[in-house]
């Protein structure tokens, strides 16, 4: 899946493995998922891999391409996350046949010699079509790291 942007920009990510990928519990550290990532940008190309997101976040995202696919009014107009690695923000009108959504980064999703303090970011302009396909392709990644719920400790069947 890659993000095209403005100006031969491009922003492709991978979910690679859970972080922690023999803790199958249910908790917060059993649902964060390293992250690939290969930014192409006007600010500079790099790559890292990092547990950006959680498999909750992952859903959170694909919702949110999925509704502005669907010229529906998000939620938010900002999504980010419980680590402030990368953020989605809708620059332009939710009912626009193409949107302008600026991926931000920060922190470990930064190159490694970022220390100028700038924000580093890539703006893409997605149709509905490909807003949708954004969708599908994440949901389709995100099933191979599926939500790890916590054991039932009690004994009950569910």
């Amino acid at each position: 899946m890659t993000f095209s942007g403005v100006e031969n920009q491009s922003v492709e990510p991978i979910i690679t493995n859970y972080e922690f990928p023999n803790n199958s519990e249910g908790d917060w550290d059993g649902n964060w998922l390293n992250i690939y990532i290969n930014v192409k940008s006007k600010m500079g190309n790099w790559q890292t891999v990092h547990p950006l997101l959680t498999t909750w976040d992952v859903l959170v995202l694909t919702d949110w391409f999925d509704t502005l696919s669907k010229n529906a009014q998000p939620k938010y107009r900002d999504v980010s996350f419980t680590e402030p690695n990368l953020s989605f923000k809708l620059l332009n009108s939710f009912d626009s046949e193409v949107k302008t959504i600026r991926i931000k980064f920060d922190h470990e999703s930064r190159p490694v010699s970022a220390t100028d303090g700038k924000e580093y970011y890539v703006d893409c302009m997605p149709d509905n079509n490909e807003l949708k396909r954004l969708a599908i392709d994440l949901k389709m990644e995100l099933s191979k790291y599926p939500e790890r719920k916590p054991a039932n400790k009690s004994g009950d069947r569910d």
